[in-house]
């Protein structure tokens, strides 16, 4: 500091500096020794500044470095990204092209779609004409089924219940099928379920369980003449009533009556039970009866089984009448019956007057029933084939362009035997129109096929 303001003073004043200059060379001695100590100072701080040049080059190398890798990094990225682009635009460009592929097969798949279903759709509406008609046919052929059903049922066995059976199948059949051009066929079912209804039916179960009933009684009542069925009436009881009748005549005697009073109550009851006991052998030995056939008598064993099947196998015949509704032959069997159990069996036995009840029953029941017919509902059926029949024959006779013009004769001057229904042949003959089952003709009815 002081080398600098010696430095910085004005030329006029150089005496003065040399005076100065003089008076300074005394202490150089002490600015050399500063100097010195400054010398090692400066070199370190000369280090220090090489350190941090270097550490600041190092740092420039290495961020340059650290920058050029991250370069090269982001060079090979960018590369592999634009690879990667590169092959998405491809593959982009490939499904671009399958899916203008698939559109057209799409396209061309909804063509053949529509076409397809243009076929199915005319396809069912057919179907649908066919399966009407067809229908229709099946459900009369099961109408008519089930009208014969109830119509034997009427006429066989005169079973109204079951014919009610098959006539209310038939209903829920025509309801389900809901056609309206059956519905006179169902209201001709109808009325005939109702009348049927309306019938005072008999229990033909009740009746068959109640002559079961008969058989056994006769099978094992007793008759006039004991037999192998009934080998005699059982006394048991008729001789306990008897001995408690003598029981109940004696009176316990007073023990404080007199000796003669009681010996005459024991003489009395001596004579009753004595009397008692004769009577019952009496009346084992003889029997008298009322009999109105003399000949029930004089039945062997033999006869007398061949008496119990013979009366067997008429009550058999009554339950055959009783099923075919054949009243004449149910009346003459409950008849005998009734003569044959009051003749030949014993009126006091309780199984005889049990089958006597009930065979008076049985032969006061009347089977003869009236029951209604189904003609309405067969007329119906008839009616309802005979307008299908028509419906038909419209449907498949030629228009009347297609009609070929008569050689022989104007239109009008037809055959009236062709007229009537018949064809005329060259030779003659002529063949009759044929009627559809169940369609009358000339005043008869065609058979109907089952």
């Amino acid at each position: 500091m002081t080398e600098s303001k010696i430095e910085t003073q004005p030329a006029d004043n150089k005496p003065a500096a040399a005076n100065k200059q003089a008076s300074a060379a005394k202490p150089s001695s002490s600015s050399t020794a500063v100097k010195a100590k400054r010398r090692p100072i400066l070199g370190i701080a000369f280090v220090v500044l090489l350190l941090i040049a270097a550490a600041l080059a190092a740092a420039v190398w290495y961020q340059q470095k650290t920058f050029k890798q991250a370069q090269t990094a982001l060079l090979e990225q960018a590369q592999s990204s634009a690879a990667t682009a590169r092959q998405a635009a491809s593959t982009a460009q490939q499904a671009l092209e399958l899916a203008q592929s698939q559109s057209a097969r799409v396209d061309t798949l909804k063509s053949s779609q529509s076409d397809a279903q243009a076929q199915v759709d005319s396809l069912e509406q057919a179907f649908q004409m066919l399966t009407d008609k067809g229908s229709d046919l099946v459900l009369i052929n099961d109408i008519d089924h089930l009208v014969q059903i109830a119509n034997q049922q009427l006429t066989l066995s005169g079973n109204a219940g079951n014919a009610i059976v098959a006539l209310e199948t038939a209903q829920a059949q025509l309801a389900r099928a809901n056609r309206p051009s059956l519905a006179a066929l169902q209201q001709a079912i109808n009325g005939d379920v109702d009348r049927l209804r309306a019938v005072s039916t008999i229990d033909v179960a009740q009746l068959s369980a109640r002559l079961d009933e008969l058989g056994a009684l006769v099978g094992s009542a007793p008759l006039l003449i004991p037999d192998d069925a009934a080998p005699g009436v059982d006394t048991s009881e008729r001789d306990a009533a008897l001995m408690a009748q003598g029981s109940t005549v004696a009176t316990p005697a007073d023990p404080n009556a007199s000796w003669w009073r009681r010996s005459l109550d024991a003489s009395r009851q001596w004579v009753a039970e004595g009397w008692s006991m004769v009577r019952h052998d009496l009346g084992s030995l003889l029997s008298v009866r009322r009999v109105q056939d003399s000949s029930a008598l004089l039945l062997s064993p033999d006869q007398a089984g061949q008496l119990r099947e013979n009366l067997r196998l008429r009550v058999m015949t009554a339950q055959l009448a009783l099923m075919m509704r054949q009243p004449s032959v149910w009346n003459s069997e409950m008849q005998v019956l009734v003569k044959a159990l009051a003749s030949h069996f014993d009126t006091k036995a309780v199984q005889t007057q049990q089958a006597q009840k009930l065979a008076a029953q049985l032969a006061a029941t009347s089977i003869a029933v009236k029951l209604p017919t189904v003609n309405n509902s067969m007329q119906a059926l008839d009616a309802v084939r005979e307008a299908n029949t028509k419906a038909g024959d419209q449907a498949g006779s030629p228009s009347s362009l297609d009609v070929a013009p008569q050689e022989n004769g104007a239109p009008g001057s037809e055959d009236p035997q062709a007229r009537e229904g018949g064809a005329a042949h060259a030779d003659g003959s002529v063949s009759l129109p044929q009627a559809a089952p169940g369609q009358t003709l000339n005043g008869q009815t065609a058979p109907t096929q089952e």
